[in-house]
């Protein structure tokens, strides 16, 4: 769960946006959130069944950071899916808790 007190101190509640990797029977979601201070976006990724790094946002890190005022939707996607190629799914301990899930 997000620490909302952190989120709006640090960045623009109405300025998000939802990335998405839907490859290979994955279903992988993460928030771009434009900063307050200085250019740019950070990516947070909610970190629920892995250890992949120390917590920024309670469950949620931040995976990148998008230096770019303007979000360029195709380019953050393609970003979001290297790091779920190289980093997540490599890191992953089961994989399938990532795959999608008809509910």
């Amino acid at each position: 769960m997000l620490d909302w007190y952190k989120m709006e101190r640090e960045y623009e509640m109405d300025r998000h946006f939802h990335l998405t990797y839907c490859e290979d029977g994955y279903d992988i979601e993460a928030s771009a959130w434009k900063k307050k201070n200085g250019q740019g976006w950070a990516v947070l990724f909610a970190d629920h069944f892995h250890d992949l790094g120390p917590s920024d946002t309670a469950e949620d890190i931040v995976i990148f950071h998008y230096e770019k005022e303007e979000l360029d939707v195709e380019e953050m996607n393609k970003l979001f899916a290297k790091w779920v190629n190289e980093v997540l799914l490599p890191r992953a301990k089961d994989k399938s808790l990532y795959q999608y899930q008809e509910v």
